[in-house]
Parts: C-alpha cells; structure tokens; sequence
C-alpha cells in the first residue's frame, strides 16, 4: 500500500493550518524512530487539528472541524480544488444570542449538502435545559437552512432519517411550539426539504411518546416513552408506515439492565435489538409480533456491545463496536469487511479505524495510531491500493510513539478482579516510580488502551498512571456495572488503592509517593481519597467534581427526573458520610480543586461548597488546598487554554507534593 501526501499547508481564516505532515510510511511500517524530546504540556493541551473528518459521497469534500487558535471550527476540506483552502462553516457561538453555542456533529445527506446540529444551555422557567436545532449548508451555494426552527420549542434535533436518493429530505422529530404544556415532552415528526426548509407534518404529538424510531424507507415504526419520574418504558409499534400502532413494550426499566428496544428494522415483523439478560450486552433478532428473542448475532461473555449501526439501505446489521482491552469495529457488511482486512493486513489489526466512505466506498476515510500515538487520518482508494494522507491530529506529535500503554488485572482485596490502563513514561526506566491514580468520569464509563489527554502527559512528566476500572464500570456487563450501588466512596475507592498496593509489588510504583486526580465522578474519588485516605495519597487533584452528593441527587432530580436522580442517589445507604464537603474537618491530603464556571452537569456550587467547609474547618489555602475557578470552562472543556490550564495547575500540585 503506497502512502503520500494529499494536501500541503492551508490557510484558514488569515491562520497557518497544516493538514499534511511529512509521508507516513513510517506509521504504516512501524519504522523504528529516535524518540522526541520531552514535549511541553502545551503540546498535549491542545485540541485536535482534525477532528471526525467526513467524506461526502463524491469524495470531492471533507468536513471537520479543525484546531483554530483556542477553539476548533467547522470546515469543508475541498479535494477537487488543488491548492483550495478550507472553507470555514460554522464556528461555536455565531448561531444566535444565546450563551455557549456548540456545534456538536455532523453528516453529509449527499454530495453537497451537510447536516450540522448545534446546542446551547438556555433558562426555562428557571431551570437550565439544552437547547437544540439542525441546520443545513450547501457546498455549491454556500447559503445555510435552517431545518424545522419555526415552530421548533427547545428540543429540534432528533433526525430520524435523511435520504438516500433524489430531492435531500429528513424527517426531524422536534417538540412543537403552541401546544400547551399536556404535550411539551411529546415530539411530532415533520418531513423537511433539506435545500428549502419546507416541512409538513408526518406525526402530531402522542401523550405516551417521547422519542420516535423510522426505518431505512422513511417509515416511523416505532414510539417510545421513557418516564425519568418512574422509569417505567412503553414502546408503540406498526408493521409499516401507515397503520396503527400497538403496544410492545409497557414495564419499569431494571437498573442496569437494556430494554430489548428495536434499533435496526429487519424484514418480516423483526428487528434487531440489544439486550443485557444474558449478563452482558449482546446483539439479538427479536420477532416484534410475539417479543421473543430469536438469533444471537453477536456477544462476548465478559464485554458488553456498546453500539451498532445499520448497513446502507438501513435494513440489516452494517457493523457493531465492542472494547475489550482497545475500542474495534466488527463488520457484518461484507464489503467493509473486506477493506477492514485490507487495512488491517497494511497497518496491523486494530490500529487503523474506518470513519467515513463516499457512496461508491472506492474512498475511504480511516485514523491509525497505537495506543500511545495521536496518529492520523487517511484516505484509501479501494480500486488503486493508494493511500494518502489528509492530515495529523497533532501536528507537533505526529506518529510519533509516546508514552506506553498496556492493560493490567490485578486483584482487589475483596479478590475481584480489576481491569486497569497503565501508562509508564517513556523516558525513565520502570522502577519504583511515582504514581497517579487516575479514575475515569461516570462511574459508567471505563478506560481502555488509547491515547488518553490525562495519562500521556502526567507520563510525559515522569509519572507512572494507572487508570482502574472500579466496580461500577460500564463495558464489563450488568453484575460489574450494578455493584456502584451503595459502594461510592468504600468499595470503588478500595479498588482505587489496591491497585497501588498491586503495583508497588510489583516494583513498578513507590507506595510512598503517591497522588490521585480525576474529573467529575473521578473528581469526586480524588476528594474522598484526599478525605478518608491521607496517609495513602500524598496529594489529590480533583476536577469538576461530586462533592456533597445529598445536594447533588436534589440537583439531579430537576436534571434528570426522579428516576433518573436515584442512581447517584443510591451511591452509599447514608449519602452524607460518603461526601467529602460533609467530613472536612478531620486531616485531609493536601488537594487542587477545579471547577468550570459554566459547568451544567456538575454545579460550581458543588466546588464553592467544599471550599467553604475546607475553610471552616481551618484548612489553608495554598497548603492545604487551592481552589481554582475557569469563568468559561463547562463540564467538556471545550478551550484548550483551560485544559491547558487544568494540567499546569496539577503540573505544579504534584510538583509542590509529589515530585518526579
């Protein structure tokens, strides 16, 4: 496979852009390199240069956002304009008046036109919800429509299909202004004309449906109700596009559990469903007349399937994606499969993944990296061999092979065992190193062998980083996911400590030098272990964090329902006592504490009031803790300048306590 150059330097915006680096041979080879220099923070502080490119169904144009300044923004990358510069589309913020404005994703419909969706927090009666649209750009005209915004009344995002073929239309399902509070969660369905805006009514609001699911043809099948105050799921179900719907669903939702809901319409009144009732998420046939389980199409006796994704035409199984030790795609079309193979045998197996294919799929669009690389996107000719190059996610990093990353298990003292992501750095032998516990966010959630914007530069520095996944993890199916329930704070921190307990044995770490850092719900564990750990931790790092969780489940019960707010409310049988601002007065480690100001799914109050207990109880500040506050940092951190910010203030945490 032959690898060049597509592009050279682009301007964007007045703004040197490179999209291209040197020939990447070397990635494609594993050709030994003499090692970089050890990088700055402000390397890895920085957003990516090209982000979720996507190919049109020509092959002529790329979108994507790309790295401007201390933002990214929206482009179209022309391929049929040699020397062409990018095209800036949309940039974060310039929509409307509201505050925050985010572009959040987007899709090619066809060859000229692209589907952009777009959110901003807003007050509705006194509460914060997400405001949501989608608009339209045409390549060739340059002019912009926006998709259902008339009529539109906060949620207008929810595209259910776009078209294949002739005039570009969608079907949207959006909740209707002027129909009085008795329908303001229930959506209707409208048809738009993509190039003028036009739309007609396809389905009025349902008093039992708040989500609605259509076919590959364009056909509404299927309506779903999910009550946040019970949890009680009832799913309406029609054999085609125009009959009556019939219940097929009607039960409260097991926690943890998935409902058998159908994603992917198959022929002859069946569907393929997901479904954890055999202890993991695994893929399923489901006959829709009698709800049984027919075919198991795909599972894995310890990981859950986290997604799957129709082929073309809608009306089957294109792939599915599943994380053991690395995030892979497992396809079921036979025609990526092929290419999968091709590229796997070029690149080796699981580094080069496919993101975006033209119509044809003679053009595919796919990122390659191990592990410990950044890497980048290319762009392969099925019909010639030929591949090349579109540009590198960091273009200071390029291929270059950072910090190692392997997965560990190791035994908690409850003898569970633990999968944990371990980053050693590069440029110092591993031998009783330092050590970062680093918890990932969630708790559903997990880590797994990628580059991570944590570990590498916490490695680069010369710590060793570990990366557990405590029980409650997502990924490891149902039992591992539920046993958050009443461990918040006792049994999830044990298996937090007893992975330096495991790596300490074996030589790797120095037990007595030890911190912990983490955001959100791993900034709610940096906290605690600060808390009830001290002689363990010689520091903490918490961001964004959980720290009075009785205060946090009321939050949630506005943002989420009341069924909805008792996962987090299930954390522990006495709340209080798991709750770092609730027991402050005792000895802490030494803890940096950072919140954004703009912060909606974890409230700066949160941080505010663990600064004041910290206070009361006579800790000091700059000794004892320090608090730092980003005007316009939210929960994501969108501004490289705050996440940059974010690492050189731990940079200089650990360096005060915890030394490399």
């Amino acid at each position: 496979m032959r690898v060049k150059s597509v592009m050279a330097a682009m301007l964007l915006g007045g703004a040197a852009v490179s999209l291209v680096g040197t020939g990447s041979a070397a990635l494609a080879q594993a050709a030994a390199k003499a090692p970089l220099p050890q990088q700055p923070l402000s390397v890895f502080a920085k957003l990516p240069q090209i982000e979720r490119p996507r190919l049109n169904q020509d092959a002529t144009a790329i979108a994507a956002k790309m790295r401007k300044g201390d933002e990214q923004i929206l482009t179209i990358i022309p391929l049929d304009q040699p020397g062409a510069k990018p095209e800036v589309i949309a940039r974060d913020g310039e929509f409307d008046k509201l505050d925050n404005v985010r572009v959040n994703n987007w899709q090619w419909i066809d060859a000229d036109n692209l589907l952009i969706w777009i959110s901003a927090p807003t007050d509705l009666d006194g509460q914060r919800v997400e405001s949501s649209r989608v608009l339209a750009y045409n390549r060739k005209t340059r002019q912009r429509t926006l998709l259902g915004w008339d009529g539109t009344f906060v949620r207008g995002s929810e595209v259910l299909w776009v078209s294949r073929e002739g005039r570009p239309r969608i079907l949207l399902a959006r909740l209707a202004a002027g129909r009085g509070t008795e329908r303001i969660s229930n959506p209707e369905v409208v048809e738009i004309d993509v190039q003028t805006g036009e739309q007609k009514v396809i389905l009025r609001p349902q008093r039992s449906v708040t989500s609605w699911f259509a076919d590959g043809d364009g056909n509404v099948r299927l309506g779903l109700s999910n009550d946040n105050e019970t949890g009680k799921i009832t799913a309406l179900y029609r054999p085609d596009g125009e009959g009556n719907f019939k219940t097929i669903i009607k039960q409260k939702q097991e926690r943890y559990s998935t409902m058998p809901i159908p994603r992917i319409f198959l022929p002859g009144g069946k569907a393929l469903v997901m479904s954890r009732h055999e202890g993991t998420d695994a893929v399923y046939e489901m006959d829709l007349n009698t709800m049984e389980f027919g075919r198991k199409v795909y599972s894995d006796p310890k990981y859950d399937v986290s997604g799957m994704v129709a082929n073309r035409e809608g009306n089957g199984i294109g792939r599915i994606t599943i994380t053991r030790n690395r995030a892979e795609n497992i396809w079921f079309d036979p025609e990526m499969k092929e290419i999968q193979a091709v590229l796997d045998e070029s690149f080796g197996k699981g580094t080069a993944d496919i993101v975006s294919a033209d119509k044809s799929r003679k053009n595919i669009l796919f990122h390659v990296a191990q592990p410990n690389q950044q890497g980048g996107y290319f762009m392969f000719n099925t019909a010639t061999g030929e591949t090349k190059m579109v540009g590198w996610m960091n273009e200071t990093l390029k291929d270059a092979s950072m910090n190692p990353v392997r997965t560990i298990t190791y035994k908690a003292r409850d003898g569970k065992s633990i999968d944990a992501v371990l980053t050693l750095p590069r440029l110092k032998p591993a031998k009783a190193l330092p050590l970062i516990v680093l918890p990932h966010g969630g708790p559903w959630a997990r880590d797994e062998e990628s580059w991570d914007i944590w570990a590498q530069p916490l490695a680069e520095l010369g710590y060793a980083v570990v990366q557990p996944n405590y029980r409650g993890s997502s990924g490891f199916g149902k039992a591992w996911e539920a046993m958050s329930d009443g461990n918040w704070g006792m049994a999830m921190q044990d298996d937090l400590d007893d992975s330096v307990a495991y790596l300490a044995a074996q030589g790797i770490a120095d037990a007595k030098r030890v911190c912990v850092m983490g955001w959100s719900y791993g900034g709610y564990a940096a906290a605690r272990a600060a808390q009830r750990n001290p002689e363990l931790y010689r520091c903490a790092i918490a961001g964004a964090g959980v720290y009075d969780i009785p205060k946090m489940t009321a939050y949630d019960r506005n943002y989420l329902g009341e069924y909805g707010s008792k996962y987090i409310g299930s954390a522990a049988s006495r709340l209080a006592d798991v709750s770092p601002a609730r027991n402050t007065d005792k000895k802490w480690a030494p803890i940096l504490i950072v919140h954004g100001a703009k912060d909606q799914r974890v409230p700066i109050a949160q941080a505010r009031f663990l600064v004041e207990r910290l206070k009361a109880s006579g800790k000091v500040e700059g000794v004892d803790y320090r608090y730092v506050e980003q005007p316009r940092n939210t929960h994501q951190l969108p501004f490289e300048s705050d996440r940059l910010q974010w690492l050189e203030e731990a940079a200089k945490w650990l360096a005060k306590y915890n030394p490399a």
